[in-house]
Order: C-alpha cells, then structure tokens, then sequence
C-alpha cells in the first residue's frame, strides 16, 4: 500500500508543470536585444509542460515579473507604472508591493537571456547559485571567462586551440604608456588592426584601423565602453563562420556551420540587430571544406566539454589563408541560435525542453555533493575570545 502511494506521488510531481523564470533585459548596452531573446524564449516554451514567469531586469538594476513584460511594445516610459517589481530571494520570485513581498512560486529552473555585461558575463549566474536555482545557461565560470575577450585567448592556448595574434590594452596603463602600447601593436601586429572593447558584446565599440591615426581613435572610442581593450591582427581575406552547441543527457549537440555575410569589414551591431539585418544573407550551411568544419566542430565541442557547460552557446571563428582561429564564444547567444538548430522556430521547443531539464538534472547531481558545515572553527574563536577577557589561557 504504501509503495502505491509514494508511486502515486511520484507520477503526480512528474505531471505537475515546473516553474521556469526566463531572465532577460540587464545593465547593458545590449539590453533590448536581450528582451527580445527573452520575449522569443518565453513564447516558446512548453506551456503543458512549465509554467513561466518572465522577470526583467531593468538597465538601472530593477527587477520586474508579470506577463505584461511579453509585450515588447510596453518598454518605454515609466516601467514601474507598467510592470511588477519583482525580487528574488532564496530560490523563489516575490512581487514587491511596497515594503511587502507576494509569493509568486519556488523557481524550478530559469533560464538567462541576459546578453552582454552585467547579465551574460556571469553576474545573472552567481544570482541564481547564490539563490540554489537550477540553471538551464551557463554557469558562472564559463560565463565570466567567455566575456572577457583576453581571458578567452588564454583558454584557447591552453586548449591548443589557433587564435589571431592579439594584445591586451588596459585604459590605465595606455594613459600612461599610450606611445609603447601602440608601438607594440605595430610591430607585433601589424596594420591592419581590429580594436574590440574585452567585455561588450554585439560588435559594440569594434573598429578596424589601417593606421596610427585611425588606430588612435579606436582605441579612444573603446574606451568609451570598456576600462580594457583587445587589439587583434585583422585578416583582410577572411571568412566569418559560427557553429552552435548544447547538451542533452551525455551527449553534446553541435549544430552545422554557419557563415554569415556582411558588406563591411565585420559583423556590425547593425547587420545584426538593424532593421535591414532582417535581409542579411547567411549561407548554411556554410561551403567550407570538410577539414575545416570538422575543426570548427571540434574546436566547439572541446571548448563545452572541457569547462563544463550547460544550456545553448554559440563559437564564432575566423577562417583565413586555409587556416581556422578560434574569436569568441556567447554564453547567451541572439535568439539563442535556434536557426543552427532547427529549420521553424516553433521545432526550437523541444531544445528548451531540453536545456530545462539538463539543468534541473545538473542542479541536482550538484545538491548531492557533501557541504562541510559546522567545523568547529568558530566556536574555538569564540572560546579563545572568552578566555582572553577572563584573561586565561587557552592551549
């Protein structure tokens, strides 16, 4: 009788719907892009399945919940007098009303669709660890290396993985040394060079120089969006070519590669997320040679396998001269690569099931690990600082 009833219960929790928190938005230059990543997320997913809760965090740091935030019309003006606050708290959504909290339910899972600084570079992570949240994204680790451009290089050469030669700049040792740091960049680089704030996303603040002039402005331009700058050697016949992943149960799912096209010298803010980038030819897949996929793929899965990733990522690489180089990897990549994935955007759901699940099963195996709790440390503190004020001594 009672194996019947705990097989009962069983079967009840597993068809009752999980609640997932989709995150989006951020204190980013990137934030409406992220609201439409999240907006797109939140549609998708399985309504039988999950119950969601779209939060969003506002580019001053609020934190808004409620379905009203699915309207991507409804994000100017005044958002307080529009949306919900929101907060979380250890591991459940709470409506804020006033000084007063709501529960709005224990978050199953979430899912972070936060793009750029702030959100993608592992801060949205370490909120929902903290929080004890089940993550379908990636963790905090490879969030906070993949951000920062010049911590990338440095996974990549010790992976053994080719990247373009490159040099750090930082805002503070330019203002100082500014004639040695482009003296270096000239004669270990070379023009043409590509300058690239080492924590934006989205092209934002890239350019390219051809000379000390336009290189100068580059790097003063950068500035603008990032304390550190990486300084690349540009490729002038180069292709672009990108190749997504994710992991469902043991196994890790590469998608084709992609090469999309651009009129400019590199993908631009504009080609991506403009209006006209509505028509921005992408050939996929992508004709290269069969070696050079295979690299790129293997290149990709190694990068996942290798610091522990969940949830989907996009790789992006350069192919120049026969050769490929690895560029970068995003953590919370545009409407989450669903397009390398899947040929309608509705077939994307059973990925987000996917990722869903993986993360609660993560989460779980995590759980389960020992947590060294009550060592004795403080309580030795406490009885030496006792002793001290009788004035004894304690051995």
């Amino acid at each position: 009788m009672r194996h019947q009833s705990e097989k009962f219960f069983a079967e009840v929790s597993f068809f009752m719907q999980k609640n997932v928190a989709v995150l989006f938005g951020g204190i980013s230059c990137e934030n409406e892009i992220s609201v439409i990543t999240g907006v797109m997320a939140a549609n998708l997913l399985d309504g039988d399945r999950y119950s969601v809760h779209p939060v969003y965090i506002a580019q001053d740091g609020a934190i808004y919940t409620g379905k009203a935030l699915l309207d991507t019309s409804a994000y100017a003006g005044n958002l307080s007098e529009k949306f919900r606050p929101a907060a979380i708290l250890e591991g459940k959504l709470y409506e804020r009303k006033g000084k007063k909290l709501r529960e709005v339910c224990r978050i199953d899972c979430a899912l972070n669709c936060c793009h750029g600084a702030r959100g993608e570079d592992g801060a949205v992570s370490g909120l929902l660890d903290l929080n004890r949240i089940p993550c379908a994204s990636p963790g905090i680790a490879p969030s906070a290396v993949f951000m920062d451009k010049s911590l990338t290089k440095l996974v990549a050469r010790a992976l053994n993985i080719p990247t373009a030669p490159w040099l750090r700049i930082a805002e503070e040792d330019f203002q100082k040394r500014g004639a040695f740091a482009v003296k270096c960049i000239e004669e270990r680089l070379g023009y043409p060079v590509i300058v690239k704030p080492a924590r934006q996303g989205s092209s934002i603040g890239v350019a390219v120089a051809e000379d000390r002039a336009r290189l100068l402005l580059a790097i003063r331009a950068g500035f603008a969006y990032d304390t550190v700058l990486l300084a690349e050697k540009y490729f002038a016949e180069r292709r672009e070519i990108n190749c997504a992943a994710y992991r469902k149960g043991d196994e890790i799912v590469l998608s084709p590669c992609e090469e999309p096209k651009t009129a400019h010298k590199f993908l631009t803010f504009a080609d991506k997320y403009a209006e006209s980038a509505k028509s921005m030819r992408s050939e996929f897949p992508a004709k290269i040679a069969k070696a050079s996929a295979e690299r790129i793929q293997g290149y990709t899965k190694l990068l996942y396998r290798r610091l522990g990733m969940v949830g989907v990522v996009r790789a992006d690489f350069l192919l120049s001269g026969g050769e490929v180089y690895f560029n970068e990897m995003n953590t919370v990549p545009g409407a989450m690569a669903w397009y390398l994935f899947s040929e309608k955007l509705a077939d994307f759901r059973s990925v987000l099931t996917a990722l869903v699940e993986q993360g609660i099963c993560s989460e779980r195996a995590r759980a389960e690990k020992k947590l060294l709790s009550g060592c004795g440390v403080l309580r030795g503190a406490a009885a030496r600082g006792k002793a001290r004020q009788k004035g004894g001594a304690v051995c």
